[in-house]
């Protein structure tokens, strides 16, 4: 039974891991659909081991913790990277969260929404961040707005890198 629960647990995981790109939290879904299948093999196998295993599961949970830290950091580190100060920083780490559920609703295009309400987002933020600084033109702020797009985007497909690397690594654990 190993064997088919491992398998299942693969064709599950796949589209779950690729949610990630939506906004959902691909990442935590793999790994609760992991321990769904431990405790399922477990209660049909009284006293069998578990598939996955209490490492792979502590791996794959510190994978996810960082996926997540580098997605939120993405969009104000884009900022950063564009010239922004501390406010416009800010700003594009506000935005971004905000415009990612934002567009998670008002574009509901799946993938799409969510990534262009993010991106949206941390450049509004941003470029609200660097105008409150006072003194500043808009053309000023065009650079780190730009930067804080394109960080929240590179953000999100990082956060899928990881996800895909959570899911590679609890599908080998079930077959070992």
């Amino acid at each position: 039974m190993s064997i088919a629960a491992g398998i299942l647990f693969v064709l599950i995981a796949i589209p779950l891991a690729l949610v990630t790109v939506i906004g959902l939290p691909g990442t935590w879904l793999v790994i609760g659909l992991a321990a769904l299948v431990d405790l399922i093999e477990l209660s049909w196998r009284d006293g069998g081991e578990p598939i996955f295993g209490i490492w792979a599961f502590v791996i794959a949970i510190l994978i996810a913790v960082v996926a997540e830290v580098v997605e939120f950091l993405a969009g104000a580190a884009g900022a950063k990277a564009g010239g922004a100060s501390k406010r416009g920083t800010f700003g594009a780490l506000l935005g971004g969260f905000v415009g990612g559920l934002a567009g998670t609703f008002i574009i509901p295009v799946p993938l799409i929404g969510t990534l262009i309400g993010a991106a949206l987002g941390a450049a509004g933020g941003a470029l609200l961040g660097e105008m409150s600084r006072g003194g500043v033109s808009l053309r000023e702020t065009v650079r780190p707005a730009t930067g804080a797009a394109a960080g929240r985007v590179a953000g999100t497909v990082l956060k899928l890198g990881f996800a895909i690397a959570i899911l590679i690594q609890l599908s080998i654990a079930a077959f070992i």
